[in-house]
């Protein structure tokens, strides 16, 4: 065979070797609760960043602002392989449930209660009642509004439920709730809008369990490498969030559109000052424990409840091998 002909061979041969490659690729569907917020900038680095196409997925983020509850039944369901919300625990210590807790993207509450433009503080509030926008009642934000405002006297309240960050915003500016808890990013928002911050949540603890990583636990065993390769991704994720501000901020801008200057604000105050993104995607069982005391206070957990060990509710092990995964191949 001649060598133009060999060449030409050779070429369609890797043509059609790339062109498997692409249909290879597995469709991954990530549901996020805000889309421009911290609360999923980890998942919004991957996908950016093509980390997931190394991996074989072809990731899109969704949002499911509001439907986070349902979306957690859909991870107990299997039909997703991890969910990263505020909302997995309570159904993970569920008897027979098969979500496990693996990793955490968030290990601080980053929630500011805000309110109107006329409520300079919460003396201001109504006192025949005060309506709070949440996205769902086993959410964190529920627990941050209630405990602020309980803090401050105020146990007159009902819930009304608007959906995320984004829509708790929109309720409390055209005046449909009296407050509610946004995230640092619709924060700044918020306040640029002439809204008032009434306080936030380092107000009530330092540490807690906000993002939970959970997978479905059969999913996990029907697919070990798959899901060691998830958790090392979203690991490198939180890993290049902490070493890098203008990577970062360029997600937060182009990939998640926030403004420029909300970007850059999330990230000097949120990831480098406040440290809220863990650095290698770790939880601490004192975070869990806090989580699980505001979910009780809050009804989310039924105090009553006999909660089981983090053990039992959580991969461990999945998650160490999904740190040396990403530290062999990454060397981080």
């Amino acid at each position: 065979m001649g060598r133009k002909k060999l060449s030409c061979v050779l070429f369609v041969i890797g043509l059609l070797a790339a062109r498997v490659d692409v249909v290879a690729e597995e469709k991954l569907r990530i549901p996020v609760a805000s889309p421009a917020s911290i609360t999923s900038v980890v998942e919004s680095v991957a996908v950016y960043r093509g980390w997931f196409k190394e991996i074989g997925y072809d990731a899109t983020i969704y949002s499911v602002s509001g439907g986070e509850s349902a979306a957690v039944l859909a991870l107990e369901k299997g039909d997703l392989p991890f969910f990263n919300t505020d909302d997995n625990i309570p159904q993970a210590i569920k008897p027979n449930s098969n979500i496990r807790l693996v990793a955490s993207t968030l290990n601080k509450l980053p929630y500011y209660l805000i309110a109107g433009p006329n409520v300079r503080s919460y003396a201001d509030l109504p006192k025949d009642g005060v309506l709070v926008g949440i996205s769902s009642p086993t959410s964190a934000n529920v627990f941050v509004s209630l405990a602020l405002l309980e803090k401050h006297g105020i146990k007159n309240t009902r819930l009304v439920k608007v959906g995320g960050s984004i829509a708790r915003l929109a309720s409390v500016k055209s005046g449909k709730v009296h407050v509610g808890s946004l995230d640092l990013g619709n924060m700044l928002i918020a306040k640029e809008q002439g809204l008032n911050v009434l306080g936030s949540s380092s107000e009530v603890f330092a540490e807690f369990l906000m993002m939970q990583i959970a997978m479905n636990r059969k999913w996990v065993e029907r697919n070990p490498q798959k899901a060691v390769e998830i958790v090392g991704t979203l690991i490198r994720a939180c890993d290049y969030i902490n070493r890098n501000r203008e990577g970062t901020i360029e997600v937060l801008v182009k990939f998640q559109k926030n403004k420029p200057e909300v970007a850059r604000q999330v990230y000097d105050l949120g990831v480098a000052q406040e440290k809220s993104v863990p650095r290698h995607c770790e939880y601490t069982e004192k975070g869990v424990q806090e989580y699980i005391k505001s979910a009780q206070w809050s009804k989310a957990i039924d105090p009553d409840t006999k909660v089981p060990p983090t053990r039992a509710f959580s991969m461990p092990d999945l998650y160490q091998k999904g740190l040396e995964w990403f530290k062999k191949k990454y060397g981080g």
